[in-house]
């Protein structure tokens, strides 16, 4: 009977743990599956108790179990009476782990309940609940079978993913609960085992006291362990609940998510994913509708890892603190464009970026800053070596390129240099070229401008495309034929990934860059950036204008879209449209005057805004707040403290 309930215990505290993983996927199947996996090991685990075997024996059985839910699941079609595992549903079973890991290293979390991946998530659960039982029911130590359950609580916080407070304290209250009832469970067992080895029900004596000061221990032991980083001096909240920076302090190369990107796409989705929005930086500027800010430039498109970093050898020069000349940009047309100059306060809380790389207009022509200044000649980017980000303040000259389309109409060629490598494209690819085709033919398009045009209007407007964040990271031809050709769905990852891709297809030299949106105004001249500001959108090559921005990512007031500007040279192929020092017009992908001042009292409200100038607002940060969470977390463990001991008279009563 003992046995019994430390089973049930070890099996309940397994499957409120694993709640800690709903930031890592999309859904809830893979909850389902684990939870069947856990209850599959509960019984594998009671039937081998039913004899005495040797403890290795009793796991191997466990294990089978295991396998045989695993079988059951993902591949009965191929099993001996959709049953029992065959060599073919093992082998089928053995491919789709591996599809699973290799899925998991190309998605960013939130991942999509793909079959490999929930498996991998099933199996995973199942392991852990498989060691739990052993440890908590067959050796009997329950306060040692927490061990597993932390590597369980803590998968999500190795990943650096973002989590809002409300799901983090749900999760810690629940796996909390699991476990104090795991211990309370085998407390029970001993204290009724002091009297008598195998008691009589009639004579087992009253442990609800004891029980009662074993949970009180708990609570306050968890309390304490909750407080101390936050009262002593000397320690940092960590990562647990903490805003994704890793360590103690937070602060390291490569570190986190912010105004580096160390990898661009994964840390991009995160920024987008999070649900409350963190300051990243603030600036003033004398532009009245500022350009986006560029950090890395993606210039080297592979079969099968998608767009990549640094394709080319980094030619660096030093910013002093003049930048070098814009790759293809010419002297005519620079004269023409506005010039324009921002200072920008970087959050006191931005993590180290591996590279030090700065978010700046394009194109800069200078960058005075504390720290030893670098840009990459191709792609302009800055880097300030040696300097810490967090809280750095700099000033950028820019120019605001607003080219006629007349004047893009009348481009000529590109250079062969440019052509050469800014237009290759894996061989995988060139089956998409008749759709690329298809659409320019479609638009009527007739010059190169004009196709550029024409993709970037299919893919917001005309082609039935939709703005989600809810989609699968696109990182090769496979999958980006599947999201132009039948899906249809994503956010700006997708859309710059495709345009770009296709561009090249028609011979036009493109890239793609990561960065942010000018963000939101919030008095006068003054502009705040936040994570949900994160953008990706392609870059297009045309001679005398060099690298032109695109915006093909459909209209939405979602992260990542809800302050996306439409260039203004695009909204019309012909004629000449006048200069602007504007750049960009906020029409359909832009955010209304309305939205703005709503999000500029959402971000009051949320702390990001303190008032005053751009240093002020670059001091704060919201996010998860700790105290916060700590309050949730006392409120849940009273709530369970008190519920308890009535959940437990009521059970008696009724035994």
């Amino acid at each position: 009977m003992a046995s019994h309930r430390r089973t049930i215990a070890a099996a309940a505290a397994t499957i409120l743990t694993s709640i800690s993983l709903y930031p890592v996927f999309i859904g809830t199947a893979w909850f389902w599956a684990g939870a069947g996996a856990v209850l599959a090991v509960a019984g594998a685990a009671t039937l081998t108790r039913l004899r005495r075997v040797p403890v290795l024996v009793g796991v191997v059985g466990t294990l089978a179990g295991l396998l045989l839910y695993l079988n059951l699941v993902f591949s009965n079609g191929r099993s001996w009476g959709h049953l029992l595992p065959t060599a073919t549903s093992l082998r089928l079973l053995w491919d789709l782990a591996g599809q699973g890991f290799h899925e998991s290293s190309k998605y960013a979390p939130p991942v999509p309940a793909l079959s490999g991946m929930v498996l991998l998530a099933a199996a995973g659960i199942g392991i852990i609940a498989v060691l739990t039982d052993l440890i908590a029911v067959r050796l009997g130590s329950a306060a040692l079978a927490g061990l597993p359950l932390l590597l369980l609580f803590t998968e999500p916080f190795t990943l650096s993913i973002s989590r809002d407070a409300l799901g983090t304290t749900v999760a810690f209250c629940a796996a909390t609960a699991g476990y104090l009832w795991m211990l309370s469970s085998e407390g029970r067992d001993r204290i009724r085992e002091w009297e008598h080895k195998n008691p009589d029900p009639r004579q087992m004596p009253d442990t609800t006291a004891v029980a009662a000061a074993g949970r009180r221990v708990g609570a306050a032991s968890v309390a304490v362990a909750l407080c101390v980083p936050l009262i002593i001096p000397g320690l940092h909240v960590t990562r647990l609940f903490g805003s994704g920076q890793p360590g103690i302090g937070g602060h390291g190369p490569g570190a986190g998510s912010g105004a580096g990107f160390p990898d661009p796409n994964t840390q991009m989705s995160n920024e987008l994913h999070t649900t409350q929005t963190q300051l990243e930086f603030s600036y003033t500027s004398t532009a009245i509708n500022p350009q986006y800010f560029q950090v890395y430039v993606l210039d080297n498109l592979t079969a099968s890892e998608g767009w990549k970093i640094f394709g080319q050898p980094s030619i660096l020069a030093t910013v002093n603190p003049q930048l070098p000349a814009a790759p293809g940009l010419a002297t005519s047309a620079s004269n023409s464009f506005a010039r324009v100059t921002t200072h920008v306060t970087l959050s006191g809380s931005v993590p180290q970026d591996q590279y030090n790389a700065l978010p700046v207009p394009y194109p800069a022509t200078a960058v005075t800053a504390a720290g030893s200044l670098q840009a990459d000649r191709s792609s302009l980017m800055v880097f300030d070596n040696g300097q810490r980000l967090a809280g750095l303040s700099y000033s950028v000259k820019s120019l605001d390129a607003a080219p006629s389309a007349k004047a893009l109409n009348d481009d000529a060629a590109a250079p062969s240099a440019s052509t050469s490598y800014y237009t290759q494209v894996p061989a995988p690819y060139l089956a998409l070229h008749g759709l690329a085709q298809s659409v320019v033919k479609a638009a009527g398009a007739k010059t190169a401008f004009q196709d550029a045009v024409a993709l970037q209007d299919w893919l917001s407007a005309g082609g039935g495309f939709r703005y989600t964040l809810n989609a699968p990271t696109v990182i090769s031809e496979s999958g980006l034929a599947n999201f132009l050709e039948h899906t249809k769905r994503g956010y700006c990852q997708q859309f710059s990934f495709a345009m770009a891709a296709l561009a090249r297809l028609l011979g036009i030299p493109a890239r793609v860059a990561i960065g942010f949106t000018s963000g939101t105004p919030v008095a006068g001249n003054e502009w705040v950036v936040t994570s949900h500001d994160a953008h990706a959108w392609p870059e297009l090559y045309f001679q005398g204008f060099g690298w032109l921005r695109f915006e093909p990512t459909p209209a939405g007031g979602a992260p990542g879209q809800g302050t996306a500007t439409t260039p203004v040279y695009t909204l019309s192929t012909s004629g000449t449209l006048p200069g602007s020092s504007a750049g960009s017009q906020q029409g359909g992908t832009s955010a209304t005057s309305g939205a703005a001042s709503n999000l500029n009292q959402g971000l009051k409200n949320g702390g990001l805004l303190t008032g005053g100038g751009a240093g002020g607002a670059a001091g704060s940060r919201a996010g998860v707040n700790p105290w916060e969470v700590l309050g949730f977390s006392v409120l849940g463990l009273a709530v369970i403290a008190a519920a308890v001991p009535g959940g437990v008279r009521l059970l008696v009563r009724r035994r």
